[in-house]
């Protein structure tokens, strides 16, 4: 088992390497947002695929992540070499990249359907962002009324959330904790990456962009516990 999840890891990892290499600009953009989201996707069809018992999928993931951390050693080293490609001068947020994509790969056979959804949502909360960011921002600091309502949105698309998965009452409270954790990753990796996960958003707006994630925690967590204690709805 070991060579066989070996195997699957440096072909994936090359894929990566070779599509950072050969893409363009717009596309590193892309790649920033959605690619720790696509590895854990593909990791957990890779471990469904191969019909990996649940008590192994976190030894084969793991294992899968080694040929990655052994290719980013050498693309780090060596990047202006690995990526000739005179577009690109993000060695550091590289960096940033992969250490998000090994943790999705070990995260996916780690993770129960609850952790995925989470995943699911901020990744879509981010992809929002990119495309109508500018909606919630004005200018370089100045916020819009949709800065409010965010959090409220989030707060009651948790509660159906935790109704379409069929969480009882009791059990609320700590599935919207573990919804909202995938969501303090992903918002690490945000925030590292701001310019270039949100290139049309101003690298001043980094602040408000922040408490704004924190609220939208907050609101998560927050109708987690509140509907915990309202066994009626």
């Amino acid at each position: 088992m070991i060579v066989r999840w070996l195997v699957v890891g440096i072909l994936l990892w090359v894929a990566v390497a070779a599509a950072f290499r050969y893409v363009g600009e717009e596309a590193v953009s892309w790649m920033f947002m959605t690619l720790p989201a696509a590895m854990l996707l593909l990791t957990h069809l890779f471990l469904r695929i191969f019909r990996v018992a649940q008590t192994d999928r976190g030894e084969a993931a793991s294992i899968m992540a080694v040929p990655g951390l052994l290719v980013g050693v050498y693309a780090i080293n060596s990047f202006n070499y690995v990526f000739d490609n005179p577009s690109l001068t993000l060695g550091p947020q590289f960096a940033t990249l992969m250490f998000a994509c090994y943790a999705a790969v070990i995260i996916a056979g780690l993770v129960s359907a609850r952790v995925i959804v989470g995943f699911l949502l901020w990744i879509a909360v981010a992809v929002a962002f990119r495309f109508y960011g500018h909606l919630v921002f004005t200018g370089e600091d100045g916020i819009s009324w949709t800065f409010m309502i965010l959090p409220l949105a989030l707060l009651v698309i948790t509660y159906l959330i935790l109704k379409l998965l069929r969480v009882a009452p009791s059990d609320r409270a700590e599935a919207a904790s573990v919804l909202a954790v995938p969501g303090l990753l992903v918002g690490i990796y945000e925030i590292n990456s701001f310019t270039n996960v949100f290139p049309d958003m101003h690298a001043q707006l980094l602040p408000q962009f922040s408490a704004l994630m924190f609220a939208c925690f907050a609101a998560v967590i927050i109708s987690g516990i509140v509907t915990s204690r309202l066994e009626n709805i």
